[in-house]
């Protein structure tokens, strides 16, 4: 990986070199089973951060003409035949057809890439479906194509987006895309469901470069048995950062937009492919989805995802193969970005030979040799991931592949896809299935751009998500919203049960009523009978009571007259007794003194100890036992039984 930097823009752009080293196989996306099968990685184990090299000319690559061959060459292209134009679109500039009717059950694809949004209303019909209508708007893209969700007003953007195109903003399907999102091919061996979510998300977490211990986790099985006793089964594991996830909903929900799904990018096109032709009903599919700065390949075989790999090369790579080329050939004042997508989008880039010159004296053949790296290495990953599928899974080669995106609007693409894969390969188009809204029907602008709408399509055209980021909360809360009437179901039905409810116990307030009256009466009645037997109860009650006092007034009690006296005849000068408890038990009469000294010494000399000594030579007290002393506190407490 090789970069320039162009002097005054200060910005950085890198084209791959044919002689380019492998990488080490850090972050591999699937590890390598078989013999002699290539090791893949994901296209994430570039380090950020690391320093490039001014590159150099590709082997093989022309000098620049000189002055005969520049009038030689400017007369060729004044008579050459001109590249037939491509759909081209503006920075800014909003492309839309149709009226978006509102239809209850129209989902809306969301597709934001890089460098532009693409929306497309579809919803079913009697013999297939329907497009209400699509809207495309660009944005200018950075050198590297940093994400439009880095952008703090892009909210604002996606509002505006939908208040021009006056589109609904129920069911809206969005993929997840990005560094942050990472969606590939495990190997496990069989286990439960606890295990196996740890284990998948170890092995995520060696091809990832972002924290996988926060990160989201879904895995789906691709088959159910393995092929062979004690094989492992593949599993298609999906991981992507909570924050990235929080983002996205958090730009969405902002826009006022009601989010039904929220899937990973290689799940979408199931639904999709299966509407399009096929000669082999049975046979695998490939999706080779070129986007700015990425390009995924998906295999699909019997609606399952079998296979799934992203690589980063892409057509922001194209473009600064395109810059590069001016800056080697002297184009002077170089070519800025805005240049090289026109080139790009407008140009046959495939083409070794031409002597078109497109600015000063750069011709189209120099662009193409500069180019043609970036494009065969596209077609090289691709071509092995189509490989690794077919030896992994033991089967027959993919028998189709169709080519989506950006990049492969590039004028000459597909054949040069063609000519260097083994399966048919084919710009994926629309289905005989789907039909254009009537304000439409002539609009061959769609036609045109369907391969980058391609991706909008397959997200509205899906109803069942296999994998779904959105929070279950949510689902949930949005499906209410969704069907309002659903609302009005239970509050009609508790207006009607509280009213029904109300009329049956309305009802019976007179008859209980007059019960209520009636048992008024009788207990009236019963409480003139039962006067007597009250007065005879309070008379029984007093008759005890003086019963007791007799009792407890013969009982011996002891001469406290003489017990108080006798304490304040012993107790010292130093000495406080400030509390007498007495305790009944075994017929003696027992009782707890406690009381502080005011002036502590050792226990021997203590004022308590002399106040002990005195109740214990007392004629009034006997059996006399020290509880506690505290010197330092100067408090005490003994308990003695009284001689009366």
């Amino acid at each position: 990986m090789r970069s320039l930097r162009l002097c005054g823009s200060i910005q950085r752009f890198k084209i791959i070199m044919p002689e380019e080293k492998k990488k080490s196989g850090l972050q591999k996306d699937i590890s390598s089973i078989f013999a002699g099968l290539e090791d893949i990685n994901n296209g994430r184990a570039e380090k950020p951060g690391a320093k490039n090299k001014p590159v150099s000319p590709p082997p093989g690559m022309l000098p620049p003409p000189s002055t005969g061959e520049k009038e030689s060459q400017l007369k060729a292209a004044l008579s050459a035949p001109s590249v037939p134009p491509r759909p081209t679109t503006t920075p800014g500039k909003l492309i839309m057809g149709g009226s978006f009717s509102r239809r209850r059950n129209a989902f809306l694809g969301l597709d934001i890439g890089s460098s532009s949004v693409k929306l497309i209303q579809l919803y079913p019909v009697s013999d297939g479906w329907e497009i209400g209508g699509y809207a495309i708007q660009e944005f200018q893209p950075g050198p590297g194509g940093g994400s439009l969700f880095e952008n703090e007003n892009f909210a604002k953007r996606l509002k505006e987006l939908f208040s021009q195109t006056r589109a609904g903003k129920e069911n809206v399907v969005c993929a997840l895309r990005g560094n942050q999102v990472n969606t590939g091919l495990i190997q496990l061996s069989r286990m439960p469901k606890a295990e196996l979510d740890s284990a998948c998300r170890l092995e995520a977490g060696r091809r990832v470069t972002f924290n996988i211990d926060k990160a989201l986790i879904r895995h789906t099985a691709v088959e159910s048995e393995t092929a062979r006793p004690g094989g492992k089964l593949n599993y298609i594991v999906t991981s992507v950062s909570r924050e990235t996830v929080s983002r996205i909903l958090g730009f969405l929900r902002e826009a006022g937009l009601q989010v039904a799904a929220l899937p990973s990018l290689p799940f979408v096109w199931k639904d999709y492919i299966n509407i399009l032709p096929s000669p082999d009903a049975n046979g695998a599919v490939a999706v080779v989805d070129i986007s700015l700065t990425h390009t995924q390949v998906s295999i699909y075989k019997e609606d399952i995802l079998h296979f799934s790999r992203e690589f980063e090369t892409g057509g922001t790579h194209i473009t600064e193969a395109i810059i590069q080329a001016g800056q080697t050939f002297g184009v002077r004042d170089g070519i800025s970005w805005k240049e090289a997508e026109e080139i790009k989008k407008t140009a046959d880039l495939f083409q070794s030979n031409g002597t078109q010159t497109l600015k000063d004296t750069l011709t189209i053949s120099q662009i193409a040799g500069m180019v043609r790296p970036v494009l065969e290495k596209i077609v090289k990953e691709s071509k092995r991931s189509l490989e690794y599928y077919r030896q992994l899974y033991r089967e027959e080669e993919v028998s189709r592949v169709y080519l989506c995106g950006g990049g492969a609007l590039l004028t000459g693409f597909d054949k040069f896809f063609r000519e260097r894969l083994r399966p048919p390969v084919k710009l994926i188009g629309i289905s005989n299935r789907i039909r254009f809204h009537e304000s439409l029907s002539s609009d061959e602008t769609a036609q045109a751009l369907f391969p980058r709408l391609a991706r909008a399509v397959a997200l509205s055209l899906s109803r069942r998500w296999e994998v779904n980021f959105v929070p279950p909360l949510d689902k949930i809360l949005q499906n209410v919203l969704r069907r309002k009437i659903l609302i009005l179901v239970p509050v009609v039905a508790l207006f009607i049960i509280s009213f029904l409810f109300y009329r049956s116990k309305a009802a019976l307030i007179p008859q209980q009523e007059k019960i209520v009256a009636i048992k008024q009466k009788q207990l009236d009645i019963l409480k003139g009978e039962l006067g007597p037997y009250k007065e005879l109860s309070g008379l029984h009650t007093q008759l005890i009571a003086r019963e007791k006092v007799g009792f407890y007034s013969s009982l011996r009690q002891p001469n406290w007259k003489g017990i108080l006296k006798e304490f304040s005849r012993i107790t010292p000068p130093t000495a406080i007794l400030s509390e007498i408890i007495s305790q009944e038990g075994e017929g003696l009469q027992r009782i707890l003194c406690s009381g502080r000294v005011h002036d502590p010494d050792s226990s021997l000399h203590s004022g308590a100890t002399q106040f002990i000594v005195e109740v214990e030579n007392s004629p009034f007290f006997k059996d006399v036992e020290k509880i506690s002393e505290d010197i330092d506190k100067g408090t005490f407490s003994f308990r003695c039984t009284l001689i009366y």
